[in-house]
């Protein structure tokens, strides 16, 4: 099967387990939202303290004022401290929903009635893995951040480094959320069982994902291609052109929501066939168990 065919048929596997319980959509809707709310209310909050601080709005505008380099280690440490709140913050909102949702789509692909509120449930039961998984996941994000933002030279080696620190930390997590939705570990035991059960697999799974991906790719790129061309069609009647841009940020916005649930069910079912040799009867069984090939053996 080629990438296409495998990315089509794991679209509409997926898509049969939201049909049968369509309460999955609202765990990202959700996770999103509650984003985008504390994101703005810890920008409100820091905004607010330098407002109030004529001390800290001197100091913020000596660091930027002649080279960009900070001359206050205080105020480098506050930053730090600031970006881990930060990170902390939108991963364990993001971790609390995502594991909400990997353990309904757990309880559904395992032919048992679930709902949002079971899997709400899942993730209360789980808020002190989340919450430590969140801290590991922040330490994490600030290193990259920091490495990322180094100001000498071209900083091509931190850039870099970061990439593949990224990358392997993606790797690494892949199936974190199912495994932390289906018992009670640790996180960094939740980390390892992730990494162990990936490397059984020569990594189809991350393709698997990734064709995912590629579906809503260029689901996404049509909808970005049609509302370009609407809004140059209708670009003298306001009132058409907004609302053309806005049923086109609504379509992406759509699309976005539908990837994470269909990514999230997907993950799920491959951690349920690694950890258990199960397979959903929603999913091809050759779809998934092509996702596992012993190591040193061919496809």
């Amino acid at each position: 099967m080629n990438i296409f065919g495998r990315s089509w048929s794991l679209f509409k596997s997926s898509w049969g387990v939201v049909r049968s319980e369509p309460s999955l959509i609202w765990f990202p809707v959700l996770s999103a939202l509650l984003v985008v709310i504390a994101s703005l209310l810890l920008l409100g909050v820091l905004v607010g303290v330098v407002a109030l601080n004529p001390n800290l709005q001197q100091a913020l505008n000596s660091t930027t004022a002649d080279t960009g380099e900070s001359g206050s280690p205080l105020l480098a440490v506050a930053g730090v401290l600031v970006l881990f709140v930060y990170y902390l913050l939108v991963s364990t909102i993001a971790t609390y929903f995502a594991t909400g949702m990997a353990g309904a789509a757990l309880r559904r692909l395992d032919g048992h009635d679930t709902s949002f509120a079971e899997g709400i449930q899942i993730a209360n039961s789980r808020l002190g893995l989340i919450l430590g998984f969140a801290a590991i996941e922040a330490t994490v994000g600030v290193v990259l951040s920091l490495l990322r933002n180094q100001r000498q030279g071209s900083n091509l080696a931190g850039n870099l480094l970061a990439s593949l620190g990224n990358l392997a930390w993606g790797v690494a997590t892949f199936l974190v959320i199912p495994v932390i939705a289906d018992h009670p570990t640790s996180p960094f035991g939740a980390i390892k069982e992730s990494t162990l059960l990936l490397r059984k697999t020569w990594g189809e799974q991350l393709i698997g994902s990734g064709g995912l991906g590629l579906i809503f790719g260029l689901l996404a790129a049509a909808v970005v291609v049609l509302t370009f061309l609407t809004v140059f069609l209708v670009s003298s009647v306001a009132a058409l052109l907004w609302t053309a841009l806005g049923v086109g940020v609504g379509a992406l916005i759509l699309l976005a929501v539908l990837n994470s649930t269909l990514s999230g069910i997907y993950k799920a079912a491959v951690y349920r066939y690694a950890s258990q040799g199960q397979v959903a009867t929603q999913f091809d069984r050759t779809l998934i168990q092509n996702a596992f090939h012993p190591k040193g053996a061919t496809a």
